[in-house]
């Protein structure tokens, strides 16, 4: 197909020049490659394994031959076409006889094939558009086309794909009075770009053209020119299709997230008025209308033409004799919910087909139905041969999961539900006996505290523990609300403690805050801090002092974790709190408050255990619930999750999630089994950080007798996929001293929000109890206080050489930066690094010899080599790396886009 030449300066947009681009220009062209068409699928594509139905269209042969096209993969980046055909006017159906499935990007972005129609032209030559992107849209995007001369043979030969445009269409063409083929297609808005690097700037030049486009063939599909568009406010994808009115104008209608809108041309598409509210009212979703051989027009959508229903159901069948004026009938297809996208045409008989899909993700069904107009205008089935809900095509397949930024696929049912609360065995880690072929590395930095990025390696893995600030404890009790007992619960009292609490930096005010508890079963109260180290109480107007909330089960609630959520959407959202309400067993509370003063009504969970806390997995987006509750093992913890904070509250569906196990050793003096009594977690880097907080004993009644604090601290665990942990080394990350007087004796506790980076250092806030008051009086709970431990940034663990030199070999990873970092310690030795290709090949110039030598201790170092101070020229490729190190640490390695 030839592309007009005022097209092409747009088709070269690649405008983004290999040194500027934010994504590696090989990744940039992927959805600009022509597609292999699948005309011989396997199994993999089958109604057995597919997982997902949404319909794109049908057209008929000039034989009879009924072609249906749908999206499997999902309604998202991974979407993919399937067609099939019918021979006997859609009673049977074929096993799928094309498949286009475009191979996603190495680094992790996917190409999506996910909209488009089959269309039979005047000439009888059958057309199957679609468009291609990365994701769903990366504000480009392209629609492609494939023909079909012989669409009725046995082997139906097609063209070599040929792409027409920039954007998609998922309606077909109108032919015109004048013999011009009109072929909507739609450039979505930049809100609809689904890859970061391209959202703000990428493909600027198409900002003019970003509507609902019309283009013209005059030459029956050789060419196509862009001939108008129109702008359609409020606009959901658009989705616009258009029909020749009598008098000569074109009536365009849009998919608006208010229903549709409409705007007509007088001048064959050139210039349109203004898009206006239609009358036909619509739920946001596809609609299809159609000039009759009759004269008439065809429109089925959901539910009623005057009434917007809640959802997509209905779907209903209407017809106009005078060119939309008025409609007519009204003919229930299918009155079930979840059914949407009707597509359709009308065979030389005058039956009117209509396809749809019904539960996408649940029934998976592709529905066909065979009317006329009679049954549309008697709103029932009038006509002998008439029928509905006429399946095409029933997914069967397990459901398949989301795919993780660094590759991991998640299975159809999330969170599991197969972990075993009795079982005292460590927890499996699905993603490091099966790991991705090629992990996408643009998240975060790459750490090594399990095997997930090493293919080989000599050198000696060595985890570290955090250092307790010398300045310990920074926040101890001072306040009368801090000193004396609550008598709430016993008469503990000297007590600051964070449990969970929650320590954040917010730049809104450019403060660390620490949301604690102001007393043993006290007050929520806030501390401000420049440093971490310096900490002060805000008179913030409330209560008394700083207190947010007083004591008591029905304000500040029992055990509160916050979150301080400096990216919330909604700004009465931005502090986020869970606290529970006594007596026992305890039901939560879900509460938001746009500063801590003031909180909206809460949300009850259901019940659980006493201190229970929550965290937000920003790589997945949803708000992650780490519930407490008590098993064989003693405590241990349930997950649920949610993208919506408050409608997590529903814990009903919670699954087991771990325990201590038989690894987490009893203190030698105590003899008690270990019990999981929290677990915090936190986004750190390309991974998620989870502190478990492991109790080791005594039982409660015998430290109240002894009025001594129990023993929990803290050790690690690190997950790529957000539920699975890994826990390689069971030595206490911060310990509790044991020793009489020590501020920090016992019951060691984290935080939620568990660590703050602060430029080459993780801080690690954390509770401690010395079980005696200023006073002298003892008790369990008595005498907390706060202090920090600190970490090197990036070193929970380290491969470490010695004199003699050892290497270690990555898996096959790709990546979208510039330029290779590291964290590494080489004051005394030295760090190379080689580039591989897939097969272990070194890539010239990326050779050991040609790597300028590290020498330094520093958590950002820049790799170069000789003739290359980047990685220009492998990104967007998979290879592997091979670190080659002499006495030192390595901690890390990443990719940057500057150096």
């Amino acid at each position: 197909m030839k592309l007009c030449l005022a097209l092409l300066s747009w088709l070269s947009l690649s405008a983004l020049a290999q040194n500027d681009a934010p994504l590696p220009q090989s990744i940039l062209e992927l959805p600009l490659k022509p597609a292999v068409i699948n005309t011989d699928p396997g199994p993999e594509y089958s109604d057995e394994q597919r997982d997902y139905a949404m319909v794109i269209g049908m057209d008929r042969t000039p034989k009879g031959r009924i072609w249906a096209a749908w999206v499997a993969g999902g309604d998202s980046p991974r979407a993919y076409f399937v067609a099939a055909s019918s021979d006997d006017e859609g009673k049977t159906w074929s096993k799928p006889r094309l498949v286009i499935d475009v191979p996603d990007a190495p680094t992790g972005l996917e190409v999506s094939v996910l909209v488009g129609n089959f269309w039979t032209d005047p000439t009888g030559r059958l057309w199957l558009f679609y468009d291609q992107s990365l994701s769903m849209f990366d504000g480009r995007a392209g629609l492609w086309a494939i023909t079909c001369d012989n669409p009725d043979d046995d082997k139906p030969v097609w063209s070599e794909p040929r792409r027409i445009w920039h954007g998609m269409t998922l309606n077909k063409p109108t032919v015109l009075s004048n013999g011009e083929w009109l072929l909507p297609i739609s450039l979505w808005t930049r809100d609809r770009i689904g890859v970061p690097e391209l959202r703000e700037t990428g493909y600027a030049d198409l900002d003019e053209v970003r509507m609902a486009n019309l283009f013209v063939s005059t030459d029956k599909g050789t060419t196509w020119t862009r001939r108008g568009g129109v702008m359609v406010p409020e606009t959901d994808f658009d989705e616009h299709m258009v029909v020749e009115l009598k008098d000569g104008r074109l009536w365009l209608l849009a998919r608006t997230k208010q229903g549709i809108s409409e705007s007509f041309s007088s001048d064959q598409g050139r210039t349109w008025s203004e898009a206006k509210p239609s009358v036909i009212q619509n739920v946001s979703a596809r609609f299809f209308i159609r000039r009759l051989a009759s004269g008439n027009l065809v429109l089925v959508k959901n539910g009623p033409l005057d009434k917007r229903i809640k959802g997509r159901s209905h779907m209903t069948a209407f017809i106009s004799e005078d060119d939309g004026k008025t409609w007519n009938g009204g003919l229930i297809l299918d009155e079930r919910n979840g059914v949407s996208y009707p597509d359709g045409f009308q065979s030389p008989d005058g039956i009117i087909n209509i396809i749809h899909d019904r539960e996408r993700a649940k029934e998976r069904e592709i529905i066909m139905h065979r009317v006329t107009e009679a049954d549309i205008l008697a709103g029932k089935l009038v006509t002998p041969s008439s029928q509905t809900k006429m399946l095409v095509s029933k997914a069967r397949g397990a459901e398949i999961g989301e795919r993780l930024y660094n590759g991991i696929q998640l299975p159809g049912e999330w969170p599991p539900r197969d972990l075993d609360a009795k079982s005292y065995e460590p927890m499996p880690v699905p993603y490091l006996k099966a790991k991705p072929k090629i992990i996408p590395i643009d998240k975060g930095r790459q750490l090594f505290v399990d095997d997930f990025l090493i293919e080989s390696t000599d050198l000696k893995r060595t985890f570290h523990q955090a250092r307790k600030h010398e300045k310990n404890p920074v926040f101890k009790p001072e306040t009368k609300y801090e000193l004396d007992p609550v008598k709430i619960e016993g008469d503990e009292q000297a007590v600051c403690y964070l449990g969970h609490g929650g320590v954040f930096f917010d730049p809104k005010e450019d403060l660390y805050k620490m949301f604690y508890t102001a007393g043993w079963r006290g007050g929520l109260a806030l501390a401000t801090s420049k440093d971490l180290l310096n900490w002060k109480r805000p008179n913030v107007g409330t209560i008394g002092g700083n207190l947010l909330l007083p004591p008591g089960p029905e304000w500040a609630g029992g055990d509160n974790s916050v979150w301080l959520d400096v990216n919330a959407k909604d700004p009465m959202q931005r502090v986020k709190m869970m606290t529970d309400r006594r007596p026992l067993p305890v039901s939560h509370t879900l509460q938001t408050s746009p500063d801590g003063k003031v909180w909206s009504q809460g949300v009850a969970t259901g019940k659980a255990g006493d201190y229970c806390s929550f965290f937000y997995n920003p790589f997945r987006k949803v708000w992650c619930y780490s519930i407490k509750q008590g098993g064989e093992h003693g405590r241990n913890r349930w997950y649920a999750e949610n993208t919506d904070f408050i409608k997590g509250a529903d814990w009903s569906k919670s699954v087991f999630w771990c325990n201590a196990d038989k690894l987490d050793e009893p203190d030698p003096k105590i003899g008690d089994p270990a019990q999981l009594y929290s677990l915090n977690a936190t986004a750190y880097e390309s991974l998620m950080l989870g502190e478990f907080y492991i109790h080791l004993g005594p039982d409660n009644k015998l430290c109240d007798d002894g009025k001594f604090p129990k023993i929990t601290e803290i050790k690690l665990g690190f997950s790529r996929d957000g539920f699975h942990w890994d826990r390689p080394d069971r030595q206490p990350f911060i310990a509790a001293t044991r020793k009489e007087g020590d501020w920090d004796r016992a019951y060691i506790h984290g935080t939620t929000g568990v660590c703050i980076v602060k430029e080459d250092e993780i801080w690690f806030p954390y509770t401690g109890y010395s079980g005696i008051a200023p006073n002298g009086k003892r008790g369990m709970y008595t005498g907390a206080a706060v202090g920090m431990a600190v970490l090197r940034r990036d070193g929970f663990a380290s491969m470490d050489a010695g004199e003699k030199e050892g290497s270690l070999t990555t898996e096959t990873v790709a990546f979208n930066g510039r330029h290779l970092r590291v964290n590494a310690s080489t004051a005394k030795g030295e760090l190379r690094v080689e580039v591989l290709d897939e097969k272990g090949e070194v890539i010239a110039p990326y050779t050991k010899e040609n790597c300028v030598p590290l020498k330094a201790d520093a958590t950002q170092q820049t790799v170069a080599w000789k003739g290359a101070d980047s990685v220009d020229a492998v990104r967007g490729q998979p290879l592997k790396f091979r670190f080659h190190l002499k006495q030192g640490s390595l901690y890390s390695f990443w990719t940057s886009q500057t150096p």
